[in-house]
């Protein structure tokens, strides 16, 4: 099972992450996320453990435990289909658009002391 670890320590590395999560299962891969222009880690990280049952055990005794003074957040990793990410960021764009057209129309009797 592949499982998302977020509030990480920026120096937390794969090799810790394989300590943490090997005493529950087999790590089969860590992998800590960086920006691929910096190459800085982005503070969260997948973990794939095997059998699925100690994945598991893993993220509910894991949830928020601390890791180098820092309360980790574990859930099991869902992907969602790429059609299903953009709509969400276009149905953002569609509510910020809206806001500005209604602040355009609201004119300036709404500003502060424009009633003076």
């Amino acid at each position: 099972m592949n499982i998302f670890v977020s509030n990480l320590d920026r120096t937390i590395t794969s090799g810790d992450l394989r300590r943490t999560f090997s005493g529950y299962g087999t790590v089969i891969n860590a992998i800590v996320m960086h920006d691929t222009a910096t190459g800085k880690p982005l503070g969260h990280a997948h973990v794939y453990l095997v059998p699925e049952n100690a994945a598991r055990e893993a993220i509910a005794e894991l949830q928020f435990a601390p890791l180098r003074g820092r309360p980790i957040k574990v859930r099991e990793c869902v992907y969602r289909a790429r059609s299903d990410r953009r709509m969400r960021q276009s149905e953002g764009i569609k509510v910020e658009r809206r806001r500005a057209s209604d602040r355009r129309r609201q004119g300036l009797s709404d500003l502060p002391g424009a009633a003076l």
